[in-house]
């Protein structure tokens, strides 16, 4: 009996320690600095805007996303950027880190100010908040976009 009892232990230990191993997710962290991870192109996999009004919660939408002829966005090493979601038109122009977390990019057309929530290898996420976005005039506007690898 105490024999069955040990191998019920040893093989229940091996099992679980063989699913915490081949199951688990690998790891996208790094050690490597921001600016270097987010360098690269990377799909823009969603945008999503959330909309309050005097504070007050009112609207949360993803856009549609359309490929003409893809949605994507590019940091070069040498502070080069190229932006495109649902447009036929790439917005060129440069980026900046600004602190721990403030990616600025600037194109003729647009000043692209998003705070870094996530930057992995694999998944960059940023959110604008706006109070002057003319399609919601008196709106605070929370533009989420999920970039991904």
């Amino acid at each position: 009996m105490k024999h069955l009892i040990t191998a019920s232990v040893l093989l229940t230990c091996l099992i679980t320690a063989t699913c915490l191993t081949s199951c688990g997710k690998k790891d996208s962290t790094t050690s490597k600095p921001k600016e270097e991870l987010a360098m690269g192109t990377w799909s823009i996999n969603r945008v999503q805007i959330k909309i309050y009004y005097n504070g007050v919660f009112n609207k949360d939408s993803i856009l549609p996303a359309k490929n003409l002829p893809k949605n994507f966005v590019q940091f070069d090493n040498n502070a080069d950027f190229q932006y495109c979601f649902s447009s036929p038109t790439i917005n060129s122009g440069t980026y900046v880190w600004k602190g721990a977390d403030s990616l600025i990019a600037t194109t003729p057309s647009t000043i692209y100010r998003w705070k870094m929530l996530t930057l992995t290898t694999e998944l960059f996420t940023v959110v604008n908040t706006s109070t002057n976005n003319p399609a919601f005039p008196g709106a605070k506007v929370e533009t989420y976009q999920t970039f991904v690898r």
